[in-house]
């Protein structure tokens, strides 16, 4: 039985799923925005019915007993159809609005010169060791071997020879 692992997506795939990410994210947002203004002008007509429903009956009957049936009837229409329009077109502005630009691929971009730059900078520092003019000689050898068991033993002996005091707790 073999285990299937799981790896990171690498290279050109991995730049391209973050770009299609971010288009995702972006789309999501544009239509965030029309189903918002959608919602709008259905509120507004809505809206429209619900005065319709709840307060055109006692409203005409007020306005009727104050004023007369005529001008009921041109207040109640005259009010609902601009409560319509005010919603309307706040509902229909909301889509006319300019939507977000689109997202530029800047973090791949990035991410690409990275991934360009390491193996770049990984092979000029073997041709260095591949060369013969960038290899120390023996007594460099020696001094840096030497210089690396001191800084051990420094860093063994700080941590060994010196132990904390006990700390006392006063009463």
């Amino acid at each position: 039985m073999t285990a299937s692992v799981e790896r990171k997506p690498r290279g050109l795939s991995a730049l391209l799923r973050s770009y299609a990410a971010d288009l995702k994210g972006w789309a999501v947002q544009l239509a965030a925005g029309y189903g918002i203004a959608a919602a709008l002008l259905l509120g507004g007509i809505l809206a429209i019915f619900g005065a319709i429903a709840v307060g055109a009956i006692a409203l005409f009957h007020f306005i009727a007993l104050n004023y007369g049936t005529e001008i009921a009837f041109a207040v109640l229409g005259g009010g609902l159809l601009l409560i319509g329009v005010i919603l309307l077109l706040a509902g229909w502005t909301m889509t006319r609005r300019r939507p977000a630009p689109l997202p530029r691929p800047h973090e791949q971009f990035r991410a690409a010169r990275q991934m360009l730059v390491g193996p770049t900078i990984s092979r000029a520092v073997a041709a260095l060791v591949r060369n013969d003019a960038a290899k120390p000689d023996a007594t460099t050898q020696i001094l840096i071997g030497t210089a690396a068991i001191l800084a051990v033993g420094w860093i063994v002996a700080t941590h060994l020879g010196s132990s904390p005091p006990a700390s006392q707790v006063r009463r």
